[in-house]
């Protein structure tokens, strides 16, 4: 059997439904990386697990115990305050302790560290048993509910390049995937994890000088959104850099001359680049208080 083919015999379980659960599970049912029938999931919420089971055809598990005992690969999907509590009812109940064969664990969990999963998932065990249950660590971003997604992973050292390659099937699915090393983790989480708020937070101010300057909110919205399409496409066919085409674009005492120095004036780039700097930090700090 070829290593493709004994992937698509794979089975994952999703514990935890929420919306960037269900835009994976879209995805890979979309894409043809897992069928109904070899995706499972499980919510604290039944009615969710329910309306996951009717809207996409997969197999609705009991508990967060059935994942683990019947799945292949195990998607961590709760949010960060709560994985303690799960990984330690999982851990009483012996599902870390025999694993049937192996089985690769995802933590789509912000701010939490490999370290904090091997701590709860490897406790007692030899460096053989921890082979069978490697660990990565996986941020998303919202546009993956869209397949637009850029989603990075850090594998542990447990995870061998055939649990790497399943995951890049997995995640890109979504959309984009960046392998790194999970030091680069927090600065991944400023600039792509959180970076869509960003975008939204700037086109929010298109818009609303847009109206100001005597333009319908319509009318705003489709000029703005059309400008950003637009622009991106440019930044990614011509190969240039953003500074090189944003200065194409400044005509000397043109109007968008008048609008960049007042960026510059109030210090807009410097706002935006310690506004970033400041996510990271806060994502060092969340990882050594988890």
């Amino acid at each position: 059997m070829s290593d493709q083919n004994a992937q698509n015999n794979l089975s994952i379980g999703f514990i935890g439904a929420g919306n960037m659960a269900e835009a994976m599970i879209a995805a890979l049912i979309r894409t043809g990386v897992f069928s109904p029938g070899n995706i499972a999931a499980c919510d604290i919420q039944p009615e969710r697990a329910e309306y996951m089971k009717e809207t996409y055809g997969i197999r609705d598990a009991s508990d967060n115990r059935q994942v683990f005992k019947q799945c292949d690969i195990v998607v961590l999907a709760v949010k960060p305050q709560q994985m303690a509590g799960v990984l330690a009812d999982a851990a009483e109940q012996g599902v870390f302790d025999t694993p049937a064969g192996r089985q690769l664990i995802l933590s789509i969990a912000a701010g939490l560290t490999l370290a904090t999963f091997e701590k709860r998932i490897y406790a007692g065990k030899s460096d053989s048993e921890k082979g069978r249950l490697p660990i990565i660590r996986v941020m998303p971003n919202t546009p993956a509910l869209v397949g637009a997604g850029m989603c990075a992973f850090a594998p542990n050292a447990f995870a061998s390049s055939t649990d790497i390659d399943i995951t890049r099937r997995i995640l890109g699915a979504m959309g984009e995937v960046f392998h790194c090393d999970e030091s680069k983790m927090d600065a991944v989480t400023a600039v792509s994890g959180s970076g869509p708020a960003y975008c939204f937070y700037f086109i929010e101010s298109m818009l609303e000088a847009g109206e100001k300057t005597g333009l319908t909110p319509e009318e705003a919205l489709h000029l703005t959104l059309s400008t950003v399409k637009g622009s991106l496409r440019l930044l990614e066919m011509r190969g240039e850099s953003p500074a090189g085409l944003r200065r194409k674009v400044t005509s000397p005492g043109g109007t968008t001359e008048a609008a960049i120095r007042v960026f510059d004036d109030q210090g807009l780039k410097e706002i935006l680049i310690s506004g970033i700097v400041a996510a990271a930090k806060r994502s060092q700090a969340l990882s050594r208080t988890e």
